[in-house]
């Protein structure tokens, strides 16, 4: 018996998948790299140029080498929040391949106008609280409350 196929094998995007699917980059995952260079290349001209020359200017070295460490110890958060960030799901919400018919809001036996555009925002419920979607005319649907252009 084959195996199913995973959602990121037969993914329409232009996404670029590694191991397996568990790590999500962009179409631009090159630009990635340059964001990585942008930040490390001038933390490693600090650490070499300006906090060495800090340990040896305190009387106690103590507080140089601190400042040292705080560099590299921030940069290193920086660089896995980056990472953590760039390879993680989206949450995409992918395009629909024909507009949705709407359900509400007119009479079945009444004739309906072809080609009439669905209405730009409509009100949904969600937690019993009345939530304001707007209309994509692009991804043809309503996009889903707090997200931006799908």
């Amino acid at each position: 018996m084959a195996k199913p196929k995973r959602v990121y094998q037969s993914w329409k995007g232009n996404n670029k998948f590694l191991l397996d699917g568990r790590l999500i980059f962009g179409p631009d995952a090159k630009s990635l790299i340059i964001t990585f260079t942008l930040i490390l290349v001038p933390v490693v001209i600090f650490c070499v140029f300006v906090a060495s020359n800090l340990a040896h200017k305190f009387t106690t070295g103590s507080i140089g080498y601190a400042i040292l460490v705080l560099a590299v110890v921030f940069t290193i958060y920086v660089l896995f929040l980056l990472l953590s960030t760039s390879t993680k799901d989206p949450g995409i919400v992918p395009r629909n391949s024909h507009p949705p018919e709407e359900v509400s809001g007119y009479d079945s036996s009444a004739s309906i106008d072809v080609g009439k555009p669905l209405p730009r925002t409509k009100e949904i419920i969600v937690n019993g609280l009345p939530v304001r979607v707007k209309y994509c005319e692009t991804c043809m649907l309503y996009r889903p409350p707090r997200c931006s252009h799908c």
